[in-house]
């Protein structure tokens, strides 16, 4: 069943509003709670605005290979961040493991390998899996059904290979907001004072 522009339109928003959740949880610096098979394994991709110029971050589902990380780009074609990506393919990789690399990436054109790790990415997506394709088995669904996975949406799901290269460092990486928590301890403790004065 083809899901409507609306219903599209939605599923993003959804998506969307994890993302912020999720990515707020990498600035936090527990990053590393985003590597299990319930929350699946997610690391943030950090490309360059093809019209803005600016940084744009993702948390994104993947899959390791070698030194290659390969990642599912949902909404096919229409995908932001594979946008950027396509415009310039440098970027960033946080990974749930603390490495921080940089990348360079490319859209799989091989047929098979798309396959074979659109598979790989939705057997360790986990929830996301179980939200956007509804009773799949990425374990054994038939390589068609795995290829037409998209369809409904309008698109087929795109898979980028980001060939991981130095480590990464300044500002701006994950935990840059983990300052929050020694704030927040200090705050509490003086709250919690201060009420026992009264």
């Amino acid at each position: 069943m083809n899901l409507t522009e609306e219903q599209v339109t939605t599923l993003r928003g959804v998506f969307r509003a994890l993302n912020r959740s999720m990515l707020l949880l990498w600035r936090l610096g527990l990053g590393g709670t985003m590597a299990s098979p319930n929350t699946g394994y997610v690391l943030v991709l950090t490309t360059t605005g093809r019209k803005s110029g600016e940084r744009r971050l993702v948390p994104l589902n993947f899959a390791e290979e070698g030194t290659s990380v390969y990642c599912l780009a949902g909404f096919g074609k229409r995908t932001h961040w594979l946008l950027n990506l396509q415009a310039d393919p440098r970027c960033e990789l946080w990974l749930p493991d603390g490495r921080r690399v940089h990348g360079s990436g490319t859209v799989v054109v091989d047929e098979a390998k798309r396959l074979e790790m659109i598979r790989k990415i939705l057997v360790r997506a986990g929830f996301a899996t179980k939200l956007a394709e509804p009773g799949l088995d990425p374990r054994t669904a038939p390589d068609d059904v795995i290829g037409a996975l998209g369809e409904r949406y309008g698109h087929r799901y795109e898979v980028v290979e980001i060939k991981q290269g130095e480590m990464a460092t300044g500002a701006g990486g994950p935990g840059d907001l983990a300052w929050v928590w020694p704030v927040a301890a200090v705050g509490a403790v003086l709250s919690w004072l201060l009420l026992r004065r009264r």
